[in-house]
């Protein structure tokens, strides 16, 4: 037994990996993610005293990618103010190896159209841009989950984190997709990122998972039959 001045602090994200004998000796504290309004609020302080100028929406997008977590949040925000003392989206962009986003607008906007060719284009300029092919898969993955909530929340501006401006633009672009494409497309976009953690080669799933979301009648899914009917659906309409 350790002696009684000695405290034992275990912290974990996965709890249910941890023994019963452990957890019944415990006093267990939840703690939650972080609002991305109380990230960007902070951020905007740490840059204030770092003298550094920190644009709003630069401020959302770290919080949006630090999903919770203020450490994450702040290294992000180092990094980017190593580049530039006033940090802008694009700052934030390149540091953390996002596309830009007109860039991802524009991809979204080409499968919305169903132009492969466009896609794998835009792909490829992102692949030579040194864009980080996981993060693009997330990105994409966020801005379908954001279509979604635009299609079946009433207040969504209270569950997608993004400036006011962005939230037109969004709001916009949801109503290119039925919910079915939507839904396929996230059921696309979720096994390409399992998919990618097991690859060596990232840019040939991601190529993959564009072709299927342009052309949903190459994809077996059940959710690719259910776009294919909508589609039709709205064809005869």
């Amino acid at each position: 037994e350790p002696p009684e001045h000695v405290k034992f602090i275990l912290a974990t994200t996965e709890v249910h990996k941890l023994p019963s004998t452990i957890l019944s000796r415990c006093q267990r504290f939840d703690f939650r993610r972080i609002e991305p309004k109380v990230i960007a609020e902070r951020l905007m302080y740490v840059a204030g005293q770092e003298n550094a100028v920190l644009h709003e929406d630069a401020a959302m997008l770290i919080a949006r990618i630090a999903d919770g977590g203020m450490r994450d949040a702040l290294s992000l925000l180092d990094s980017a103010i190593s580049v530039s003392n006033e940090v802008t989206a694009a700052v934030v962009s390149d540091c953390a190896g996002l596309m830009g986003r007109d860039s991802i607008y524009e991809l979204v906007r080409a499968v919305a159209a169903r132009d492969t060719a466009a896609c794998l284009q835009l792909l490829d300029e992102l692949h030579n841009a040194s864009c980080d092919t996981e993060r693009l898969i997330t990105e994409l993955t966020n801005q379908f989950r954001n279509f979604l909530i635009f299609k079946t929340v009433k207040h969504p501006e209270n569950l997608i984190v993004c400036t006011k401006e962005e939230l037109g633009v969004l709001r916009g672009m949801a109503d290119l997709f039925s919910n079915e494409q939507i839904l396929f497309s996230l059921n696309v976009l979720t096994r390409t990122a399992e998919a990618i953690k097991r690859t060596q080669n990232r840019r040939i799933e991601a190529e993959m998972a564009l072709i299927r979301l342009c052309s949903p009648e190459t994809d077996a899914d059940v959710s690719a039959l259910l776009t294919r009917i909508a589609r039709l659906e709205a064809e005869l309409d």
